[in-house]
Parts: C-alpha cells; sequence; structure tokens
C-alpha cells in the first residue's frame, strides 16, 4: 500500500511540475462560452489590451504654480519610465501630446470654414500661422486637476505576478520622482495594479494561513495524543494526499487560477479531518485489540463515515461544476476531487504507516487515565431551553441585518495606495479607470451613438476621435488634399500639419489616442464613462443598463464585471441549495432510514443558519470572497454528525472518544480557514471569519444539540437509529 502511494505521490508531483500552469489573467475566470465575454474578447482581438497602469500626478491645488510643479513632476516621470520600454518592462509610456502631434491632427480638428480660408492662401501666407507656439498638453480628465501618464506594462500570465517586474521598476522610478519633487503628490492606480496589488496580498495571506494552520495543527495534533509519532504519520499521508491532487488537477483542468489556488487552504482545513477519527479510533481500539485486529476494527467502524463524509464535502464542491463561473467550477473540480483523494489516503496510506510504526503486534497498549463507559444523561429542562432559546436567537438575527457586499474594492486592503488612488481618481471625474466600449465602422454610426448617449443620466460623457477632431465629409477630404499638394518645405509644425493633412485618421491622431479611439482595421470606438460609482453593484447596473440600451452590442470590463457578479450570486444560491439536497441524500444512502437522515441534515442547517445570524452581529455581511463558505460548511459540517450518529448507534455509552475527536476536527477546520482573519485582504479575512464562526457554530450543533437530542429519544432496540445497514452492522459487530 505504502509503496503503490509513493509511486502515484511521485507521479503527481511530477504531474503538477510538467503539465500544470499557472494562468493568472482574470479573464480566464469566465468561461468563454458566455455571449459577453464572446464579444468582450473579440472587442480585445480588434482594439488590443487597453487596461494599462495609471501613473497620477495630483498638484494639492488648482493654483498656477501648483500645476506648473504637477507637470515638472509629470515631464521628469515620463522620460524615466520611457526607458523601461527599451528594456522590454514596457510596451508603450504615454504623457503628453506635443505641439507637433497638435499640429498633425489639427486639420482635421479645423473647422471647414477654416479649412476653406487655409486652402485659400497662398503657400507664403500659411507660414505666418505656423510660427505660433503651441503648448504642450497634458493627460488630465475633463474639468479634473490630476494629471496622469498611461503605463502598459509587459504582462506575464504564466505567473501570478503578472507584472510583478515592470510595476516594481515603475515603483522605483516614482519614489525617485517623488523625492524630486516634494510639492506634488505621486501614485499608481489602474486594474492591472488593483489586481497585482491585491494577488500580492492575497498570496501572502494564504501563504501565511496556510502553513501557519498546517504546523498549529501538527502541535494541536501533536498535545492531543501526547505524542509526535501518531500525527506525524497523519502528516505524511496527507502530503501524499496533496501531491496526488497536485496530479489530479493536472490531468483533469490542467491549469492553477486566482480562484482555484484556494484548494490548498481548502485540504488544509478539511483534508487532515479524515486522519484525525481514524489516529483517535486506533489508539482507542488498541486499549483492548491486538495491532492487526485492532487496525480492522478502525477501518470497519470508520472507514464508512470518513467516506460518505468525504463524499458530502466533495459533492458540495462539484456543485460547482452546475454554474455559469469557469473559475468556481475548476476550483470546485480540483478542490473536491482533493478531499476524496484525502480521505483515501487516510483510509488506506495512513492505516498502513499506522501498523507499520507499530511493533508491538501482539501486546494491548491501554491508555493512562481512560475514560470509563458512562451512559448518555438526558438534559435538564433549564438547560435544554437555555440551549434552544440561544439557537433560535442566533437565527433570528439573519433576515434582520444581513447583506450581500458586491463591491470587489471593498475586499481588498484598505492600506493599498493603488486602492487610495482609484478613490482619488474617481473623486476627481467620475470612475476614469472605467469605461465601456462600442465598436462602429462608420463616422456616422459613431455621431448617432453619441447622441443617443445624451439622454441617458447613467452616462456621464463619451470619448471618441470626435473629442479632436470633426466628422469629415468630402469637402473636407478635398480641401486636405488640396493643402497637401502645394505644401513646400518649412517648419517643422508646417511639415507635421502637411503630413497629417494626408495621414489616415489614425495615424494623424496624437500617439496617447491612437489604438483607443480607431483599431488598425479603421473600426471607431466610443468609450462611455460611468457618472456613479460602479464599484457598487446598483450604479453598476444602472450604468450597463443604460449603455446596453444605447448599444445594445456594447462591452467592456462593466459588463464583464457586472456579468461575473450575478454568475457567483447564482452560483452561491444554486450550489447552496443543492448543497442541502447532496448531504441529505448521501447521508439517506448511508443511514438507509429517515430519522438519522433528518438528524444529520439538520444538525448542520442549525449549524449554518446560526453562523448566518452571527455575521450581522459581527458587523459582517456576504461578499465574493466569503459566500462559499456556506456550501463548504454544509458539506464539512455534516462529517461530525454522520460520526456522532454511527457512534450512537454503535455505542452510546462511549460517545467521548468520538466527541473529542469531531470536537478536534471542527477545530481544525476553524483553524485552518480562521488563520485567514489576521489576512491584509478584507476579503480573505471575511472568509476567516465566516468559516471560523461557521465551524464553531456547526461544532456547537453537532456536539452539544445533536447529543442532547439523540438523549431524549427513545432507544428500544440497536437498530433504532441507524437500523441494519452495512456500515452499521460492521461498527456494531466490531464491539464487544
Amino acid at each position: 500500500m505504502l509503496a503503490v502511494g509513493a509511486i502515484l505521490a511521485a507521479l503527481g508531483g511530477w504531474l503538477g511540475a510538467t503539465q500544470l500552469h499557472l494562468n493568472a489573467d482574470t479573464n480566464a475566470l469566465i468561461g468563454n462560452e458566455r455571449p459577453f465575454m464572446q464579444r468582450y474578447r473579440a472587442f480585445l482581438a480588434e482594439f488590443g489590451d487597453l487596461e494599462s497602469i495609471v501613473a497620477v500626478v495630483d498638484p494639492r491645488s488648482n493654483s498656477e504654480s501648483a500645476t506648473r510643479a504637477a507637470e515638472a513632476a509629470v515631464d521628469a516621470l515620463g522620460p524615466a519610465l520611457q526607458s523601461l520600454v527599451q528594456s522590454g518592462l514596457l510596451a508603450r509610456v504615454d504623457w503628453k501630446i506635443t505641439p507637433n502631434e497638435q499640429w498633425t491632427i489639427a486639420s482635421r480638428a479645423m473647422d471647414t470654414t477654416a479649412l476653406r480660408a487655409l486652402a485659400a492662401q497662398g503657400v507664403e501666407e500659411r507660414q505666418s500661422l505656423f510660427t505660433a507656439e503651441l503648448p504642450t498638453q497634458y493627460l488630465r480628465n475633463p474639468n479634473g486637476k490630476l494629471l496622469f501618464i498611461e503605463i502598459m506594462p509587459t504582462k506575464d500570465f504564466s505567473q501570478f505576478g503578472a507584472i510583478e517586474k515592470p510595476l516594481e521598476a515603475i515603483r522605483s522610478i516614482l519614489a525617485t520622482v517623488a523625492s524630486a519633487h516634494p510639492t506634488v503628490e505621486l501614485g499608481l492606480t489602474g486594474k492591472p495594479v488593483l489586481l497585482a496589488d491585491e494577488m500580492a496580498t492575497s498570496n501572502r495571506d494564504m501563504f501565511c494561513a496556510s502553513t501557519g494552520a498546517f504546523f498549529i495543527i501538527a502541535l494541536l495534533f501533536v498535545i492531543t495524543f501526547r505524542g509526535v509519532r501518531l500525527p506525524l504519520l497523519a502528516m505524511l499521508a496527507f502530503l501524499c494526499a496533496c501531491a496526488w491532487t497536485i496530479g489530479a488537477a493536472a490531468l483533469l483542468v490542467g491549469q492553477i487560477t486566482l480562484l482555484s489556488s484556494v484548494f490548498l487552504l481548502v485540504l488544509v482545513g478539511a483534508g487532515l479531518d479524515y486522519g484525525v477519527h481514524v489516529v483517535s479510533r486506533y489508539r482507542e481500539a488498541r486499549q483492548d485489540r491486538m495491532r492487526d485486529e485492532a487496525i480492522t476494527e478502525t477501518l470497519e467502524s470508520i472507514a464508512p463515515g470518513t467516506i460518505t463524509g468525504a463524499l458530502t464535502s466533495a459533492a458540495v464542491f462539484y456543485l460547482a461544476l452546475c454554474t455559469d463561473f469557469a473559475g468556481l467550477r475548476e476550483l470546485g473540480l480540483i478542490a473536491g476531487t482533493g478531499l476524496l483523494l484525502c480521505a483515501l489516503a487516510m483510509v488506506t496510506v495512513l492505516p498502513a504507516l499506522l501498523v507499520l510504526n507499530d511493533v508491538a503486534s501482539n501486546s494491548i497498549k491501554p491508555l493512562e487515565g481512560r475514560a470509563l463507559a458512562t451512559p448518555p444523561q438526558k438534559p435538564t429542562r433549564a438547560r435544554f431551553m437555555t440551549l434552544s432559546i440561544v439557537t433560535v436567537a442566533c437565527i433570528a438575527l439573519a433576515p434582520i441585518g444581513l447583506h450581500f457586499d458586491a463591491n470587489l474594492l471593498s475586499l481588498q486592503s484598505p492600506s493599498l495606495d493603488s486602492v487610495a488612488w482609484e478613490k482619488r481618481v474617481f473623486a476627481d471625474s467620475a470612475s476614469a479607470s472605467w469605461f465601456a466600449a462600442s465598436t462602429v465602422t462608420t463616422e456616422i454610426d459613431a455621431l448617432a451613438l453619441i447622441e443617443r448617449t445624451r439622454g441617458e443620466a447613467a452616462i456621464l460623457r463619451t470619448r471618441s476621435v470626435f473629442d479632436v477632431v470633426r466628422p469629415d465629409s468630402q469637402e473636407r477630404t478635398e480641401l486636405r488634399a488640396d493643402l497637401a499638394a502645394t505644401a513646400s518645405d518649412g517648419t517643422e509644425s508646417m511639415r507635421a500639419f502637411h503630413s497629417g493633412a494626408t495621414a489616415s485618421l489614425h495615424d494623424a491622431l496624437p500617439r496617447v489616442m491612437q489604438d483607443k479611439m480607431v483599431s488598425p482595421k479603421g473600426s471607431l470606438l466610443v468609450a462611455h464613462f460611468p457618472r456613479e460609482d460602479v464599484w457598487e453593484e446598483h450604479a453598476l447596473a444602472r450604468f450597463v443598463d443604460a449603455v446596453l440600451r444605447v448599444d445594445p452590442d456594447a462591452t467592456g470590463v462593466p459588463m464583464t464585471q457586472l456579468e461575473s457578479i450575478r454568475d457567483m450570486r447564482r452560483a452561491f444560491v444554486t450550489v447552496s441549495l443543492f448543497s442541502i439536497l447532496a448531504v441529505a441524500l448521501l447521508a439517506w444512502l448511508d443511514f438507509r432510514r429517515l430519522t438519522p437522515t433528518i438528524l444529520a441534515t439538520a444538525s448542520v442547517l442549525v449549524g449554518v443558519l446560526m453562523l448566518l445570524g452571527l455575521l450581522p452581529l459581527c458587523g459582517l455581511s456576504l461578499n465574493l470572497a466569503n459566500f462559499f463558505a456556506i456550501p463548504m460548511l454544509l458539506g464539512l459540517g455534516i462529517d461530525s454528525a454522520i460520526h456522532i450518529l454511527h457512534r450512537w448507534d454503535a455505542a452510546p455509552t462511549h460517545m467521548r472518544p468520538t466527541l473529542r475527536a469531531v470536537a478536534f476536527t471542527a477545530t481544525t477546520t476553524a483553524i485552518g480557514f480562521g488563520a485567514l482573519i489576521f489576512a491584509q485582504h478584507r476579503g480573505l479575512q471575511s472568509l476567516g471569519y465566516a468559516m471560523l464562526l461557521g465551524s464553531l457554530s456547526c461544532l456547537f450543533a453537532s456536539n452539544v444539540l445533536l447529543p442532547m437530542l439523540l438523549a431524549t429519544l427513545p432507544r428500544q432496540s440497536s437498530d433504532s437509529i441507524l437500523g441494519s445497514t452495512p456500515s452499521g452492522n460492521a461498527a456494531r459487530n466490531s464491539l464487544p
């Protein structure tokens, strides 16, 4: 058994190293089959990646001197960043519109009357026009005071830190320029930075939580079982299961995304629990059994409940396959398979390790201070009423204060500079980093589209080529051709003017506007900007609805964001409801009778409902980071009830070891996920609180309420709870 387990673990590690790749692209979390995603990918294919880093310069006041200081900072920062383009870290940097670029677009920006007058002049007469000095135009929002530098980094989605190296270099340059210009403030924001900072924070939090939880659980294991050997064997079996899971992920999915990377925390929080029950029962059986008899009894009594518990937990994760959210489907497949493999390792590899470790096969190992068998005591009426009131009070709080928060920005660490600057950019001019995109092929269509947006209150403004050029016509085309035909060598500004008159619209535009307004194929982009803070879901929905009324084929990050939020919320409701049915069905298949099925299902439901009541009491809400705690608790919590009901049927006077084991496993789950309460990322922190409170609530329901209820039930025969099921008979027949 150990040889097979080791070979499979080595194979899993090899598959993970060679076949499993990382994919940090957030678009990969959304299924390509979704129509809104197909439109967005078609837009990206035509216009390219427009999600750039935004360097922001705040002059701190509207005075002329402050504005000049901010412009000086931009002039220092832009060329410094441009040096990173040559090194390959950045694709491009844009920070101003030069006078030459303004002359290049001038023939398209002039009104028709001025263009006629200019064409009527002779070459010498025109030269006086080009002696005027045009001021450099810096990038800023309409009516805003902040200045911007747009930076397109080189992105490597094969690493979770897709822009880690470019971002590090940018921040180093930013710090140098900031120290040389102390009168202004400089910062970074934009979706790539927000995502990179979120990933850095969450990865650090996940690593610390997983590592810390692993060692804390191992320490508790050592303290509980008063030794190092047995916990070490369980840890070895668990690591073997982790290697199997990595290999399975390589075969089943082939990639690890930002969301599916959470599977390791799931295994640490839940996968070790199966080993706790095996070790606990084996130690108990060795008190009056030889080694081989003890391991046989352990497997006969523990394996059915362990497999059932793993199936219920895995079923919850597998239900994510029924959702529209691709990232959640991949997490469900990997985590569900991992839990099954953990259970398998704990009933195959761990027993083999226990047998080989236990060399005294022909002796009995009584434990010091062995607890005597105690019959179950019926609870007093006062205790029964008190616990019932506490339970009902917790559940009653849920509909009063619980709400769903879909604001993704609020989930990030408030200490991140990129989050603070994103809010400042919005305050400067409504959400400049968010826009919805409409693509048209002709200027007439673009003008008609812009006109339709004027009646939509949720759309603050649009951006298009018509912000800098006049609508073209046959006459304007001919006039520009005449100007180009009579051109002569002159000043640099005159040459720029005449070259722009003959250039295509794309080439005539300033460099910073070219790719954002005209695609290489010649399509025109009309960008719609929201009036409200679209980090809030209701404001986002109003904006998206307004844009789609204007253009049903519009796309962009607002659409993908809103649809993703809706997909995830639907997934939460779907998985939660089906999880209840799944755990009830699997409990029925295990017990084959209605009473234990109802007791097991009701136990975990009470624990989850108590959590929903405790969340608002603790100032927490459900959100897109912690919502999956509900179905996870349904799948993990029923495992405790199943073990307790099996032991109650087999030996009601020997409940204490099982209750201790269940309490320990619930504690390990609480620690495994609860370690996230120390995370800086608010989303992960909320998940930690939800799993901590939920695990303790389910522990209260299974270890306090369920035994109390069982003690009140009549027990006329050994079949009164489980009936004649294979697992029930195995448990009973193994007892003396």
